[in-house]
């Protein structure tokens, strides 16, 4: 018997075109999607899921994951809750030039050194040696190339030799095979960086169909003017347009997101390719550094709104471990030192701190996620020894669990469109993202009964609860709930 080839009976099948779902079993064959229906006397393993539901596997167009596939390859933390690919380079950063990233990535994973990579096709053979559990495509990060070529943080246009060393980088990405191009303008070097810098940067993704993803300048008080910004630059360079982790921040600000998304909606209608992607929380994360350098626990005028210490929990600190998991507040009170000079003492021994911020409603989040160009994404950040957001391991059940099956603002055909098929065509992912004949086999089996996120800010490691099986490429890497320890995940280049 070929132990390639197997049928998947008795699914309720969520297709990832936001049909309705139906009954069918599913031939799979070498990898790929063969048939679909009422499937019998067929010669092959028979792998009957009594009821349970199958959709096609997660994409997270929202990761930091572009070391984790280096240093942690089975990707417990996505894999687990049902992801089988990630998009990384998200917020600016990614991994090229290398020397431009990698002070970056030693402070998250100090006790793992980094192997050698010269180009976009060098770290792509790496990954694909490697095997991670989950499949990849890149992003090409601003901030990394504005680095690498020594520009960094000064607040000038490029010149034309910066300009030349920092396209052919972006060209060289596009031509290996990266989805698009993506900037972090509320972080160092991105913020010295103006709209026209970005406009002209970006245009060389343009003949590739690639996407441009903005971490916008600010999601608090001008929240709108980066919106404006970011459709400009779309505009300005024709291209697609993603607004990275839509939210609201700061308390004065709640309740814009009906202008946000209707900004959006308004868009898409002048025939405008954008859309932007979520997580299911109302804390978020970033680094101390960010947070303290847009005067957030002052006055708020930054990109992040007001942000109060008792609603900063700090998540990772790799000089000071002792910190992980407290409140800014009650570190104020061990240094008796207000919050923003509390932040700058902890940043003064440690500068690569990150932090949770409790700064949205759920009301904002609710009109976010129910608008229908709304992806989701985790923007979880896996880091060695830290205390995550819990999106790092529950992102996704979250979604179909408290937000589709309990609280129904979504429809559970309409969650995992949002997860599956529409990230796979804004990302020209053509191969997978459906469950349709001649697709890859990347699946999540999954009860929709009780599929739910268990992680919390106090207990954020933990596995959600209702994903069964979860298949990359054909190959079971997640099987009654457990991790197989198979590898086969690789780097997904954009479909031409």
């Amino acid at each position: 018997m070929n132990e390639n080839k197997y049928i998947i009976k008795n699914a309720f099948v969520f297709d990832g075109l936001g049909s309705d779902k139906f009954q069918a079993d599913i031939l799979i064959e070498d990898g790929i999607i063969k048939e679909i229906g009422n499937l019998e006397n067929i010669d092959c393993k028979i792998i009957d899921i009594k009821g349970n539901a199958i959709a096609p596997g997660f994409i997270d167009v929202h990761s930091h994951d572009d070391i984790a596939l280096i240093v942690y390859p089975e990707m417990d933390f996505k894999v687990m809750q049902g992801v089988t690919t990630v998009i990384n380079g998200n917020c600016g950063n990614n991994v090229i030039p290398r020397q431009g990233t990698l002070e970056r990535w030693q402070t998250r994973y100090p006790d793992n050194p980094i192997p050698e990579w010269n180009s976009y096709s060098d770290y792509i053979e790496l990954i694909n040696s490697i095997k991670p559990s989950v499949n990849s495509a890149i992003l090409i990060g601003h901030g990394s190339v504005r680095n690498g070529s020594g520009l960094k943080n000064q607040k000038r246009l490029p010149n034309q030799n910066e300009y030349d060393e920092m396209k052919g980088w972006i060209k060289e990405g596009m031509e290996a095979g990266a989805v698009g191009f993506s900037t972090g303008l509320i972080y160092e070097p991105g913020r010295y960086s103006s709209t026209d810098e970005i406009i002209e940067l970006t245009k060389v993704i343009s003949p590739y169909d690639g996407v441009y993803s903005s971490h916008m300048r600010n999601e608090g008080n001008n929240l709108l003017l980066s919106i404006e910004e970011t459709i400009k630059i779309g505009q300005g360079a024709e291209t697609s347009i993603e607004i990275s982790h839509h939210k609201v921040s700061g308390k004065d600000n709640w309740g814009l997101s009906e202008k946000s998304t209707g900004m959006i909606n308004d868009a898409r209608d002048m025939g405008i390719n954008v859309h932007s992607d979520q997580y299911p929380y109302i804390a978020g994360q970033s680094a101390l550094f960010a947070i303290h350098q847009n005067n957030a626990f002052n006055e708020g005028e930054g990109g992040l709104g007001t942000v109060s210490g008792d609603k900063v929990i700090i998540a990772h600190a790799p000089i000071m471990p002792e910190y992980e998991g407290k409140k800014l507040s009650d570190i104020c009170d061990d240094f008796d030192l207000p919050e923003q000079q509390t932040a700058e003492k902890i940043l003064s021994q440690d500068p690569h701190v990150l932090a949770i911020i409790e700064g949205m409603c759920e009301e904002d989040l609710v009109t976010i996620l129910s608008n229908p160009h709304t992806m989701i994404g985790s923007d979880g950040v896996p880091a060695s020894g830290a205390n995550p957001h819990p999106r790092l391991y529950g992102c996704f059940p979250r979604v179909l669990g408290k937000y589709a099956r309990e609280e129904k603002i979504i429809s559970m055909e309409e969650a995992i469109y949002k997860m599956t098929g529409l990230p796979a065509k804004k990302f020209n992912l053509n191969d997978r993202g459906t469950i349709e004949i001649g697709k890859a086999a990347d699946l999540v089996v999954f009860n929709p009964d009780t599929v739910i996120d268990l992680a919390t800010y106090e207990n954020p490691r933990v596995y959600p609860e209702g994903i069964v099986h979860v298949i990359v490429n054909g190959t079971f890497v997640v099987n009654n709930s457990k991790h197989t320890g198979s590898r086969v995940g690789k780097i997904i280049k954009r479909s031409s």
